[in-house]
């Protein structure tokens, strides 16, 4: 709901489009900010799945600051991150999205790898200058695809099997994005993903 109500904001102010971009940034702010405070959990030192306590680690909550929900640069995000790369790590790269024994999904099977987290990994380095660990990843996630360049949605972590849905638009969308991110700041080109970008 922030990042919506951020673009709308964005948007008619750009275009000079009827509605009230001021109140709209000003809730995205007030959003943001209780995300950042709720979902916080001080014994994690990290943002969490839910708000309030007891919520577990998700690779998800990469996506805040492409979403412009929580900028990448923000100390509690940088910590996320930084969580989600060590605890969630499934070998090669990859990310698990979260583990099921803190976030029970009622399945009775192993989770894999989910290769969309991973780019929105790469994303989150880039945006925070750490762009040769994040050149380094995109790296090491290309070879997850097929001989036709598309990627799964998971990955059987340390099997190299395709699992789910095949090819995945998702998983494909992030390899662009991504692509487009680490390229864009290897020109010296800012990405919009750093409080600077956001309030310049």
């Amino acid at each position: 709901m922030p990042g919506a109500l951020d673009r709308a904001a964005r948007l008619a102010h750009r275009l000079n489009l009827h509605g009230d971009p001021v109140t709209w940034a000003k809730e995205a702010q007030r959003l943001t900010d209780h995300i950042v405070r709720e979902a916080w959990d001080e014994d994690a030192g990290a943002l969490t799945e839910h708000l309030g306590t007891g919520g577990g680690l998700d690779a998800s909550l990469l996506a805040l600051p492409l979403r412009r929900v929580v900028p990448a640069d923000h100390p509690r995000m940088v910590a996320t991150t930084d969580a989600i790369a060590s605890r969630l790590d499934a070998g090669g790269g990859l990310l698990y999205r979260y583990l099921p024994q803190q976030s029970p999904d009622g399945l009775d099977q192993p989770e894999g790898a989910f290769v969309l987290c991973s780019f929105w990994l790469v994303e989150n380095l880039a945006g925070l200058g750490r762009i040769d660990e994040a050149a380094d990843l995109f790296e090491r996630l290309c070879p997850y695809t097929s001989p036709f360049g598309s990627p799964p949605r998971a990955d059987g972590s340390g099997t190299g099997a395709f699992l789910g849905n095949f090819p995945q638009a998702l998983s494909h969308v992030g390899l662009i994005s991504s692509a487009v991110v680490l390229g864009r700041v290897q020109r010296g080109i800012q990405p919009e993903l750093s409080t600077q970008a956001w309030f310049s």
